[in-house]
């Protein structure tokens, strides 16, 4: 008789599911180094920058952006920080925001439950 299967790792051997966050978050450390990621901003605004006129920008800039700001944004709400991610003067469908939001959740494996309860749980 054969064994069953162990399960995938998690991680890269198993895509359904993110690999684990390293380095932060433990301990109630802030979730991300606030000069390594204004670097990294840094160094993509210089390569969008040294883009050709009206050439766009690749997904993989883009997600290097929304890696960044949100890592940045995520340290400002652990500090105490609450304000809108949005300024007043730009104007954001909601459906962008559910869009993107949806994505984010996606992309982490987290359910719309999951995220109500952390909420309610967070004070968030």
């Amino acid at each position: 008789m054969s064994s069953p299967e162990a399960p995938p790792e998690v991680g890269a051997t198993n895509p359904h599911e993110p690999p684990p966050e390293i380095g932060y978050g433990d301990d109630g450390d802030l979730l991300a180094d606030v000069g390594m990621e204004n670097a990294k901003l840094r160094d993509l605004a210089a390569r969008i920058l040294a883009q050709e006129e009206g050439a766009e920008m690749s997904n993989e800039m883009i997600q290097e952006a929304l890696a960044a700001l949100t890592r940045l944004y995520t340290v400002k709400f652990q500090e105490g920080e609450r304000w809108s991610p949005f300024s007043e003067n730009q104007l954001m469908p909601a459906t962008s925001v559910m869009i993107m939001t949806t994505a984010m959740c996606r992309a982490v494996n987290v359910e719309l439950f999951e995220l109500g309860m952390w909420q309610a749980w967070s004070g968030a």
